[in-house]
């Protein structure tokens, strides 16, 4: 089930975020589905808005009763280190997951 779009716009950034919820083995599973759009901002404000930006959809997702969320698509792993995101082996390659 995808969840409601969430917007970002704030100064530099404007995207368009869409969750899917789904249950898995009993659990209820929130995957980034898409996400579109710009972030016009330096290297080190790019990294900071993306990170505080995560930290909101893992709320949204913990509002949703997900036990887990799951990113793919790209290479997050440099973006996310240290927010306790861990490979999902059975993603795209280059998929990360993180227990709520």
């Amino acid at each position: 089930m995808l969840l409601q779009p969430i917007g970002v716009v704030r100064p530099g950034i404007k995207v368009l975020i869409r969750l899917e919820a789904y249950e898995e083995h009993g659990k209820v599973v929130c995957l980034l589905h898409t996400l579109s759009g710009e972030i016009k901002l330096g290297p080190k404000a790019w990294l900071k808005a993306v990170r505080d930006e995560i930290w909101k959809l893992e709320n949204i997702a913990r509002n949703a009763d997900c036990a887990e969320m799951r990113i793919e698509g790209r290479d997050w792993s440099r973006v996310l280190m240290g927010l306790g995101f861990l490979p999902w082996p059975e993603g795209d390659g280059f998929g990360l997951r993180k227990v709520l």
